[in-house]
């Protein structure tokens, strides 16, 4: 999953939602990061580790692997996080732009050690173009993953078809819900 769906499964503070982020920006710190910053890098990357290997994604995989290639996890982290912001009422009480408004201010809180340039800039534009809310719509589907395109230092199909991203995964809600269940017991078996 993408940033949305990483900070669902965050606790609401800006160390724990540093935290959730993290792994896509730096290594585990090795300073005096905080139990509750910790914590939350490592569920991130049991989430990541969970996700490339549950069987309920197997049919999308199949789906996308013809058309982005190496790059379909990518995809499918992506489309998580389109399918949590399109059934968001179902996955959280709080509304998702409020939940939205509220991650950005944490996040932007966080001072118990300097982000990377990579990661202060990532926070910068997901608050000025309100990414959670866009994930909603096919178009900050593709928004998000033609970005992607630009930082990957490979040629990629990704830009290229990225409009077709949400198209072929439309009748995979299913497959979703699916895997956010099995997620969720999972990480409650964890905790």
């Amino acid at each position: 999953m993408n940033f949305l769906g990483h900070c669902l499964f965050s606790d609401q503070t800006p160390e724990a939602l540093a935290g959730s982020l993290w792994p896509d920006f730096g290594l585990r710190p090795n300073n005096n990061a905080s139990k509750v910053f910790l914590a939350h890098f490592d569920r991130h990357q049991a989430i990541d580790k969970f996700t490339d290997q549950c069987d309920e994604l197997e049919p999308m995989r199949l789906k996308l692997r013809p058309v982005f290639r190496k790059t379909s996890p990518l995809v499918i982290d992506v489309l998580i996080d389109h399918y949590l912001a399109k059934h968001w009422s179902s996955h959280h009480p709080v509304p998702l732009e409020q939940f939205a408004s509220q991650c950005y201010q944490h996040l932007d809180q966080f001072n118990e050690f300097p982000m990377s340039k990579r990661f202060e800039q990532t926070l910068f534009w997901m608050t000025k173009q309100d990414w959670f809310n866009a994930y909603a719509q096919p178009e900050g589907i593709e928004q998000a993953l033609t970005g992607m395109s630009r930082r990957i230092r490979f040629e990629t199909p990704l830009a290229t078809h990225a409009h077709q991203a949400c198209s072929l995964v439309a009748g995979y809600d299913e497959c979703f819900s699916d895997y956010l269940n099995s997620l969720t017991q999972h990480l409650n078996k964890q905790d």
